[in-house]
């Protein structure tokens, strides 16, 4: 759960939350003038599902446009498909770094503190802590 809070987060802080509603909003409207406009598809459902593969840039195939109109349309629900499909895996790549950067900050202030007082440490003690860090960094 910690994981959705995290990426509901970063959404509101790129404007992505933004991005996904403008997307959800124009998908609908897209779809309903698509279905007004072109004789070959018969149903709002058809509208909606043809506009899935279109945005999700699967593809099926089962429904094509004809007029220009629904063509242009069409074109333009892609490329704003395709510009939210990339901002996703974005978003989790992002998440991703920023939760190693807080684990690194995380193990540079624990050490951070046993390191300013090397000089007066023993031998064993930074043998030990030496170990602690490399173990640590290779993980």
């Amino acid at each position: 759960m910690n994981t959705v809070r995290n990426y509901h987060r970063m959404m509101k802080k790129t404007g992505g939350d933004k991005l996904l509603y403008s997307f959800l909003i124009f998908y609908f409207v897209d779809c309903a003038l698509i279905l007004w406009n072109d004789p070959s598809i018969s149903s709002y459902g058809d509208a909606l599902w043809m506009g899935f593969s279109v945005a999700t840039t699967i593809g099926l195939g089962d429904y094509t446009v004809t007029t220009p109109l629904a063509r242009i349309l069409t074109i333009l629900l892609g490329i704003y498909g395709a510009v939210v499909a990339a901002y996703i895996p974005g978003l989790i790549a992002s998440s991703y770094f920023e939760k190693l950067t807080r684990k690194r900050k995380a193990v540079m202030q624990k050490h951070g503190e046993a390191l300013q007082n090397l000089s007066q440490m023993s031998p064993a003690l930074r043998k030990e802590l030496s170990a602690q860090i490399r173990k640590e960094n290779a993980a």
